[in-house]
């Protein structure tokens, strides 16, 4: 009987660390939200008053749309959805196919070529930026949406995340789509790629947010304004000698809404996927 009291005590003082621990790192992530979510409502002066006002006197919703009228932010916003829906779509698409093949198809040199993806995903990207950036200029392609969304579709985590789902699946609807004389494509398309909806929808979350957040490529490749993301239009309101911080807040805000509207329709699948997805060979 004590050994089950004590049992049930330890229980409960782990599930109270534990509590305490996620609460504390809770706080550190949404305090600073916060702060930028009641900054967006003030004014300049405002922001850096001392004590810290969380609630303003007056709420200064023009901060969210000058940077719209006197900034070109309406421009920023389109470029970032063209870019970000454009390059989610095509990298499930392609890396669907390439984990299709890994993961189904015995030819020689698959193991091989598995294992250069997997190496590729080390490589720190700070080390490609460069040579891509020569060989997109090289290729015509700097200042336009080919440079900034061609060099970013294929991506080695996609292709392994695909992999490793579709290694799970049974061999026996590829066998079941021949014996009714699909082609391979078909078997694909109609019956293997529905059935990764777990790991897709997982992946698009990926891929649009990184897509969405992304600014080295983007600064690089984009010369002109018209052609600016919404992560190199925050970055451009920093000025020599003034920054209006209350709409660089309102914009990060407005910045946040479309991937947390994109997480709350997709977590489920996001949840699934990652359970599924495991690291069978």
């Amino acid at each position: 009987m004590n050994i089950l009291h004590s049992n049930k005590f330890s229980k409960y003082i782990n599930t109270g660390i534990v509590f305490v621990f996620a609460s504390i790192l809770a706080i550190i992530f949404i305090v600073p939200m916060l702060y930028i979510l009641s900054s967006s409502f003030k004014s300049v002066e405002n922001i850096f008053t001392v004590p810290m006002q969380w609630i303003p006197d007056k709420l200064h919703f023009e901060n969210f749309t000058e940077p719209f009228v006197k900034k070109n932010f309406g421009r920023y916003f389109i470029n970032s959805t063209i870019i970000a829906i454009i390059v989610t779509g095509a990298t499930i698409f392609f890396s669907s196919l390439a984990g299709y093949s890994l993961a189904k198809f015995d030819y020689k040199g698959r193991n091989m070529l598995y294992i250069l993806i997997l190496v590729t995903m080390m490589v720190p990207i700070e080390t490609t930026i460069v040579p891509l950036a020569i060989v997109v200029r090289k290729l015509g392609m700097m200042n336009n949406y080919f440079g900034l969304i061609l060099p970013v579709i294929l991506s080695p985590f996609a292709i392994f995340w695909m992999r490793q789902f579709l290694v799970t699946l049974a061999d026996a609807y590829a066998e079941a789509g021949r014996i009714d004389g699909l082609g391979e494509f078909e078997i694909f398309w109609k019956l293997i790629f529905p059935l990764c909806k777990p790991a897709v929808g997982a992946l698009a979350i990926f891929t649009f947010m990184g897509n969405w957040n992304s600014l080295i490529w983007p600064m690089i490749v984009a010369t002109s304004d018209s052609l600016r993301t919404i992560p190199v239009g925050l970055v451009a309101f920093e000025g020599e000698f003034f920054t209006p911080f209350n709409q660089l807040f309102a914009m990060s805000v407005l910045t946040i809404l479309p991937t947390f509207i994109f997480f709350m329709f997709l977590r489920t699948k996001l949840i699934k996927g990652m359970a599924m997805v495991g690291v069978k060979g």
